[in-house]
């Protein structure tokens, strides 16, 4: 037998083909899920109010404060919009988010974030905040902290309402506080950064999607299918975070679930498991010590798999691409099957992204008979990874026929400020 037929029957036994998954079906299935999310029956889709409509005009020569809390920066700025609704920064500061460098109380993180933002605190009575942490926002736009990531040493937040926290913080240090606050996640803003893109044209509808270490999107829905809020205005409608990472209903082979196991949170975030680059490396090296186990690999090309370290995601890039890898002192023959593999399985993770935004799609509020859409994408894994991007925009063309819709892609420089403005301005 050809190596590349037991390539194919290793895929196929462990499920890792693209094409072993019915793309229509889970279309189906997570269109289902959203529905359910937003009816508050159970389902693996959070689908979060952002009670954020989107503006179909900027407001000219209004200034906002903007911060953006992500990772392990902590970024200020000040952006105003010009008559032609071109974002314009006219201050900007990136500083440590408070809590990376060491434990920080109630207190201390507070007032860390005021001395951030005292010298534009007095330039504007609006303020939007980007926080791109689990957080449960409210109908007034404020968010609790439901629990840290990306290392954050800050406990006695956690459960904390942000925005009033801050608002007290600056009345005890007797500084002004803006009249109208927000806070949204960076999903929901990056779709408010596309708005910006195609200068609040009516034309379009809008999608905000994220796939870098971690995976989500938004979208726009109409308040009256928003089963489980009450008092929502029927006529209106607002971005809805969808918390896609979690999606699962669909069957996973044996190699997901067994890498799932050996993660922090197994049974959670099934799809950014197969998709997003926390993980994707370390699955590719779970599915090669499997392949080398079951004896796909040459003796010598097993000795170089055992002595890897565990394979990040950019170090996928390298062995698509046919550069030196860190599979190099292996042989050609193993070389080609580990790429084989890998280059499957992205094809897999492709196939899967284009899911999520067609469903994105056909849940959204637009029009059916012009259903144009600006989908404002960011990540690493999207746009950085050897031939992703082309491998998901070909599933999304062929969705985009069979549902008759229009995507383009566009990539918003500064997306989480420029988003959380268009948010802040808009209410």
């Amino acid at each position: 037998m050809s190596h590349e037929n037991s390539v194919q029957e290793f895929l196929i036994k462990h499920r890792l083909c693209a094409k072993q998954y019915d793309g229509a079906g889970i279309i189906n299935a997570f269109l289902d899920e959203m529905s359910r999310g937003l009816a508050g029956k159970s389902s693996s889709l959070a689908m979060i109010s952002s009670y954020v409509p989107v503006p179909r005009r900027a407001p000219h020569n209004e200034k906002i404060i903007v911060l953006d809390a992500g990772g392990t920066n902590f970024r200020t700025a000040l952006i105003v919009f010009d008559q032609n609704s071109k974002p314009n920064i006219e201050y900007f500061t990136n500083n440590p988010m408070p809590g990376i460098a060491g434990e920080l109380s109630k207190e201390e993180f507070f007032n860390q974030i005021v001395d951030y933002i005292a010298p534009v605190i007095s330039s504007s009575d609006r303020l939007g905040f980007c926080f791109s942490y689990p957080t449960f926002i409210d109908k007034e736009r404020d968010g609790k902290l439901l629990f840290w990531t990306k290392e954050v040493k800050a406990p006695q937040i956690v459960g904390e309402k942000i925005l009033f926290n801050l608002s007290q913080t600056l009345a005890k240090r007797t500084m002004a506080c803006p009249k109208k606050m927000l806070i949204l996640n960076d999903t929901v803003a990056s779709l408010l950064a596309g708005v910006t893109a195609t200068r609040f044209s009516p034309d379009y509808e809008y999608i905000g999607f994220i796939l870098g270490t971690g995976t989500n999107i938004s979208y726009i829905e109409s308040n009256k299918n928003i089963i489980k809020e009450t008092g929502l205005n029927p006529a209106e409608s607002q971005a809805i975070n969808v918390e896609s990472a979690n999606f699962n209903k669909f069957e996973r082979g044996d190699i997901d679930t067994a890498f799932d196991r050996t993660t922090a949170s197994p049974g959670k975030y099934i799809i950014e498991k197969m998709i997003s680059g926390a993980y994707l490396g370390g699955l590719c090296h779970h599915i090669i010590h499997t392949a080398a186990d079951e004896g796909l690999i040459s003796e010598q090309g097993r000795q170089v798999i055992k002595c890897m370290k565990p394979m990040t995601t950019p170090q996928l890039d390298p062995v698509l691409s046919d550069a030196p890898s860190c599979l190099s002192d292996a042989t050609a023959q193993d070389r080609s099957i580990v790429k084989s593999l890998i280059s499957e399985t992205i094809e897999r993770a492709a196939l899967f992204t284009a899911i999520n935004l067609t469903a994105a799609m056909l849940k959204s509020n637009g029009s059916k008979d012009a259903r144009k859409f600006c989908v404002s994408a960011d990540g690493s894994v999207y746009f950085k990874m050897y031939s992703f991007r082309q491998r998901a925009e070909k599933y999304l063309e062929s969705f985009a026929k069979t549902y008759a819709f229009t995507p383009e892609i566009v990539h918003v420089n500064d997306a989480p400020l420029i988003g959380t403005a268009v948010a802040g301005l808009a209410i």
